[in-house]
């Protein structure tokens, strides 16, 4: 018997790494974003929708909702500059011309003839057109209606930051519905109710 020597040959297939497949693949390597570019475009993208989603929300808001939101900024203002500057304030409801102002309190405990004007909550505001103050009444008062006994009520704020407590209702022109904002406690935490 012979034996035969039989070669058999295998084809192995090996990746070869070349220059060109190193340069490809540093080359693909910065066509992505890093991390901090991403920071950069969210925090962009996070203050652009803070600034625009509350006036978005407030074209949306019903009146009332405006000004529960407005009177509470003021309340919170007024008894916070009370109490830091240790100054008396007063927040006037006029019914007849459909507005609030705010003044400080003179030494003998009245509401100043000059309102406010800064900060920019504190103007002379308006109610708006479709909605109505229609009474106002101070706690333990009786209340006091457009055209009856007086056609204006105080709110007194202390040098330590208590309110005077009070209760408005408004009302659509067509008087359809009718909505209570009142005081609860003395801090003046507000309270809105649909009638």
């Amino acid at each position: 018997m012979e034996l035969t020597e039989v070669r058999i040959w295998m084809q192995i297939s090996v990746p070869a790494s070349s220059k060109k497949a190193s340069k490809q693949k540093t080359h693909d390597s910065g066509s992505g974003f890093t991390f901090l570019e991403i920071l950069v475009v969210l925090t962009l993208a996070l203050l652009l929708l803070g600034t625009a989603l509350p006036q978005f929300l407030a074209f949306f808001s019903k009146p009332i909702e405006t000004e529960f939101k407005h009177l509470n900024s003021v309340l919170k203002t007024l008894r916070n500059d009370a109490v830091l500057k240790s100054t008396s304030y007063c927040l006037v409801f006029d019914l007849n011309s459909q507005q609030m102002m705010t003044s400080e309190e003179d030494e003998s405990g009245k509401c100043a003839e000059e309102f406010l004007e800064k900060p920019k909550v504190l103007k002379p505001r308006e109610f708006p057109e479709d909605l109505n103050l229609r009474e106002a009444q101070l706690s333990g008062t009786r209340y006091f209606a457009s055209g009856g006994f007086t056609d204006l009520m105080e709110v007194h704020i202390n040098s330590s930051g208590f309110v005077t407590p009070f209760m408005l209702e408004f009302s659509l022109p067509d008087a359809s519905n009718y909505w209570t904002i009142e005081t609860k406690g003395i801090m003046g935490n507000l309270l809105l109710r649909e009638q």
